[in-house]
């Protein structure tokens, strides 16, 4: 019994070879998907920490401003600490307001001076490969692959280093990894220069900044909490102007392959209800042109069990190898995506993950669910009538009498071809909806995909809802001069949008199960705020009064912050009440940030010794690097005028090619299962086909009626999933979006989505239809009419 169940099993797969191999091959796509996403969501944070460990990089850093402190108590500290802990101190730095090659310019640069003793055990740079290491000599520089990549250079090319109104050029000595800031997430550029060679470069040396970074024997989050505290309680001040605790800089690494998983998990899910319907539609047509075999079966003496045995033996062995190949090369692609996120930090050696019970997981499900849709199918078989399916071939309806089709389409204008394309779609309700079906959900994640691509790739036209606030310029001052006393004069100007006032400040927290305040970066911003700032938050509203905040989602989560709660906070010597009025999203210090307003920016960090700093927003296609530097010298050196890259442009290059990775699949699969349906619908019909040859009609008319029908429903499904990736789906997702941290969904329209996504799938049916009516031409009358 269970040989003859086999036998007619693969004898069946063999004699549907091209429908078992596309099915197939669909099953592997979303194996692969549904692999890479668990992966990515569970083992990514283990398999980053086993990686970082060995690699020996720093688990803290701590910056502050050049005369804060002492370096030499800092170190006297470090070295009395009773924390079993390696440290490094770099002291001597200069700020690059931008790197340039061919064109190509980069902000947020630190030029930073190398220990007088290079080696492998210092916490960084990071040594890349196994070569001799040679100090950088005059006019050399070590640079980080980050830097490489956008500025597409090599070791031995040049790039100039610009700061104010002074440009040198470098050459590229080597390239070495950065632990701490070398993540895509990070929008701080580090170089490095041989020990006393930074004087050789005549950068501005205003805003200097120094670096600690620790390494502890043993961490654990307890250890880093206990010695941030101490640390702040010894120099009875904030530990840095900016933090970086082992989490952030993970964070750096893997937040945007995460978001990855996120996604992938989405769309696999999508997918998998696509397939399996696809699998339904295809054995129920199957059965259907099997009738008249099944009858002739049941007529021999196999029972609707060994029958059935027959299918699931078909359907299972294409599942299995689907499945199997796609758990397997889910593993493989994921090896590679982890060793992209792990070469970013420089770590570049062999590393194990278990991948083993995810990919046998993922086939076994997808299997599963392929062999119970069979089944549910299937079950029709035993309802089978012999007599009826052998003389018929079709299935006997019991009960029901079978109606004569009225004639709705009736046009003696029209020609034959179009009203036998509509009668046929008539005739066969079922098979036509589930194209227009399938046309409406790939449709729609396509325009929806080709959507988020767009917004991604354009993050600065609507950067609010990526928690961005626009920044084109940075103002500071250098002589002591407020900045408030230009910022009506730089606002009339006509390159400039608008200007906005902000200082990053320090407040304090004590959460109630702790007893020591924890500092927080504070975002200190001037009222009134600027009308045309288009902040969103994920909840509640921007503070509009002194005594008002908004938290990061990030401190939200960790402390439990609500909207309409109070909380004390120690800001400038005092402790104050807050109410909490909104909950935002910030690339900025990762979302542990508070924002707070006040109605004089000067006055509110004088006690710093400092005055406020200001953003200029420019005008639409004011180039704002060329701008700063004629700033710079209209004001003679009082201001400093620093252009960035934008955090908008920066995050554009993570996430780019996530989307793209996406939507390159799902147009894939979209191919495969309308090449699928197109040669399925075709072949169930190839004894009509037969009759229309018979009766004279040419091979072009016959292409013609299903070119017609096919195409249509393609389109008109096409057209709906159009319509509601535009209209509906974003604001669907938009629940799933705020999960993910952003305050909507990444949406814009997009001509070149709207168009693939209508044009795709019909021509993709053209294609198929041409392709099958071709081969079956290539067959007799004969042949066909008498095949059943």
């Amino acid at each position: 019994m269970v040989k003859t169940i086999f036998m007619c099993g693969l004898a069946k797969l063999r004699r549907k070879k091209l429908p078992g191999v596309l099915l197939g091959i669909c099953i592997l796509f979303t194996a692969a998907l549904l692999v890479n996403a668990l992966i990515l969501l569970t083992e990514l944070n283990p398999v980053f920490d086993r990686a970082y460990e060995g690699m020996e990089g720093a688990q803290l850093c701590g910056l502050w401003s050049h005369g804060m402190v002492s370096s030499d108590r800092v170190r006297q500290y470090l070295e009395d600490s009773p924390e079993d802990l390696a440290y490094q101190i770099t002291e001597n730095t200069k700020p690059v307001e931008y790197m340039e090659k061919d064109g190509v310019r980069l902000g947020n640069g630190i030029l930073l001076e190398l220990p007088e003793t290079i080696g492998r055990d210092m916490l960084s740079p990071k040594i890349l490969e196994g070569s001799e290491l040679e100090m950088p000599q005059k006019d050399e520089i070590w640079i980080t692959p980050k830097i490489a990549n956008i500025l597409n250079v090599k070791v031995g090319d040049e790039i100039s280093l610009q700061s104010a109104d002074q440009s040198v050029k470098a050459k590229v000595a080597r390239i070495v990894a950065d632990p701490v800031f070398g993540s895509s997430n990070m929008n701080v550029y580090r170089m490095w220069c041989g020990f006393g060679r930074l004087s050789d470069f005549p950068l501005a040396d205003s805003r200097r900044i120094s670096y600690l970074e620790v390494r502890f024997r043993e961490y654990s989050r307890q250890a880093e909490q206990r010695f941030i505290r101490d640390a702040e309680s010894y120099f009875q001040m904030p530990l840095g102007d900016t933090l970086y605790t082992y989490d952030k800089i993970k964070s750096g690494y893997t937040s945007a392959w995460q978001m990855l998983g996120n996604l992938l998990c989405l769309v696999s899910m999508i997918l998998a209800g696509v397939i399996l319907v696809l699998t339904l539609f295809l054995v129920k047509s199957d059965m259907d042109e099997d009738i008249r075999t099944i009858g002739i079966y049941r007529s021999l003496g196999m029972t609707g069990m060994q029958i059935t045995g027959a299918y699931l033996v078909c359907y299972g062995v294409t599942g299995f190898a689907g499945a199997a190949a796609g758990s397997i090369l889910g593993g493989w692609l994921n090896h590679r995506i982890l060793e992209q996120i792990l070469g970013n930090v420089g770590i570049y050696s062999a590393f194990a993950i278990r991948t083993g019970t995810y990919q046998a997981g993922v086939c076994l499900t997808v299997l599963a669910a392929v062999l119970l849709i069979c089944l549910c199918a299937v079950f029709q078989i035993r309802t089978c009538n012999v007599s009826h399916a052998i003389r018929s071939g079709t299935w006997q309806t019991r009960g029901r009498v079978r109606m004569a089709p009225k004639n709705r389409f009736c046009c003696s204008r029209c020609s034959f071809e179009w009203y036998y394309a509509v009668r046929g779609m008539q005739n066969k309700k079922a098979g036509y909806v589930y194209i227009a079906a399938v046309s409406l959900i790939l449709g729609c994640m396509a325009v929806v995909c080709f959507g988020c691509l767009n917004a991604v790739r354009h993050i600065d036209r609507e950067p609010e809802a990526w928690g961005i606030l626009k920044t084109d310029i940075y103002v500071t001052s250098l002589d002591g001069t407020p900045v408030s006393t230009v910022t009506e004069d730089l606002e009339k100007a006509p390159e400039v949008e608008y200007v906005y006032g902000v200082n990053k400040i320090y407040s304090q927290y004590k959460p109630d199960q702790e007893e020591t305040w924890q500092s927080m970066v504070t975002e200190l911003y001037e009222l009134p705020w600027n009308e045309k700032i288009e902040d969103q938050s994920l909840y509640g509203r921007r503070p509009q009064k002194e005594d008002e905040i908004s938290v990061g989602t990030a401190l939200a989560q960790r402390y439990g912050f609500e909207v309409g709660e109070s909380i004390e906070l120690y800001v400038n010597e005092e402790k104050k009440e807050f109410e909490i009025t909104g909950i935002f999203r910030t690339l900025s210090n990762y979302g542990n940030v508070i924002r707070m307003v006040t109605e004089d920016l000067d006055r509110s960090v004088e006690a710093d010794g400092i005055s406020g700093d200001y953003m200029l927003v420019l005008a639409k296609g004011c180039d704002k690097w060329n701008y700063a530097k004629e700033l710079t010298e209209r004001y003679g050196g009082r201001f400093s005028f620093i252009a960035a890259k934008s955090n908008g442009e920066h995050i554009t290059g993570v996430l780019v090619p996530v989307v793209t990775l996406v939507l390159t699949v799902l147009l894939t699969i979209t191919v495969l299962i309308t090449m699928n349906l197109t040669a399925l619908l075709i072949r169930r019909e190839q004894k009509l086909v037969g009759y229309l040859k018979a009766v004279g009609m040419t091979s072009w008319q016959i292409l013609k009626i299903y070119l017609r029908r096919n195409c249509l429903a393609a389109l008109f499904g096409s057209c709906l999933g159009i319509a509601a990736g535009v209209l509906f789906v974003p604001e669907l997702l938009t629940p799933y979006a705020k999960g993910l941290g952003l305050v909507k969904f990444p949406f814009s329209n997009s001509a070149a989505g709207m168009l693939v996504s209508v044009c795709l799938l019909p021509a993709c049916m053209a294609l198929g239809t041409c392709a099958v009516v071709k081969a079956i031409h290539r067959v007799s009358v004969k042949e066909l009419v008498s095949e059943s």
